[in-house]
């Protein structure tokens, strides 16, 4: 008999380690140095470039007097800044608390509150109860800091929000050691590789960021990251995905139900976040030519939950 669980799946050790984002990506960073990790319009950067990046900005973070495992809010545009701004958070040992750049500053204040957060990263100067710090730019010649000490495996990562069954923001905190776990468990079952090209298109307050960010910077691969109106632009995405190659998307079935399906290289597809209907998995799964997954899973177990590979029939 295996031993599987339909509540847990197989068991498997080499899957959860004593580790964290910031570990995690240090590996990455020694592993793929000068490959292109992001791309965001014009701009690039390399896993060796993001990795001294983050560092500045995980020094600049332990400078304001930030302890490990307090609350750092993200309210920034799209962009090469915002991931690295994440990635610092988490190397400085800090919880980043991701929100959409959109909402209201009376909702980020809210959230802002209920996480008591240290402080919030912004490329704006919302009017709210908390320092507002920019995030510093990269410096290729700072190389002059100290780098914290980091956060343990059962530190928390990140806080996501949710609108809550009452309408009032509920915190979601998720451990290191939990986020590394669903990226090792996914990754092995996608099997992303370091030529593929990941379009980041959710909000960084969806729990799906995650997938189309960390595990593709643990695999090595390439992310283009959407500007604000190519994210919004369903009638352009298709041409946008075929325009920078891509060749991995996380996607909502509702969404894939109205894009047009002809991506030439696109190989993965991992429809999640709601029902995929019928006609979906028919249009979008062609074997031979991609894999198409469907999985499911609230922000409480970590992204994801369930996943499998489905064929048109």
């Amino acid at each position: 008999m295996l031993s599987t669980s339909i509540l847990t799946g197989p068991h498997n050790p080499d899957l959860l380690k004593e580790e964290s984002l910031a570990s995690l990506y240090r590996a990455s960073a020694l592993k793929f140095g000068d490959k292109t990790a992001l791309i965001f319009g014009p701009r690039q950067l390399s896993y060796k470039e993001l990795d001294l990046w983050s560092d500045q900005i995980a020094a600049y973070i332990a400078g304001k007097g930030v302890s490990r495992g307090q609350a750092i809010g993200v309210w920034h545009s799209r962009g090469l800044q915002l991931h690295a701004a994440i990635l610092g958070i988490c190397k400085a040992g800090a919880t980043y608390v991701p929100v959409d750049r959109e909402i209201p500053e009376e909702r980020l204040q809210v959230i802002l509150d209920e996480a008591q957060a240290a402080a919030c990263f912004s490329d704006s100067t919302p009017d709210i109860n908390a320092p507002v710090w920019q995030v510093p730019s990269y410096n290729t010649d700072n190389t002059s800091f100290v780098t914290p000490d980091g956060p343990e495996p059962d530190d928390i990562a990140y806080i996501l929000y949710t609108s809550g069954s009452t309408g009032k923001p509920k915190g979601i905190p998720i451990s290191h050691r939990n986020i590394c776990h669903l990226i090792r468990s996914e990754q092995q079952v996608l099997g992303l590789r370091e030529t593929d090209r990941v379009y980041q298109g959710f909000s960084v307050s969806f729990d799906m960021w995650c997938e189309e960010t960390w595990i593709s910077l643990h695999a090595g691969a390439t992310i283009i990251v959407a500007d604000a109106t190519t994210a919004k632009s369903i009638d352009e995405l298709a041409d946008v995905l075929r325009r920078n190659q891509i060749t991995v998307l996380h996607a909502v079935p509702s969404l894939l139900a109205v894009m047009d399906d002809d991506i030439p290289l696109l190989r993965i597809i991992n429809a999640g976040g709601e029902a995929c209907t019928a006609a979906v998995l028919k249009r979008w799964s062609k074997p031979g030519k991609n894999v198409f997954y469907n999985s499911y899973g609230p922000t409480e177990t970590t992204v994801t939950a369930t996943m499998i590979a489905l064929g048109p029939d």
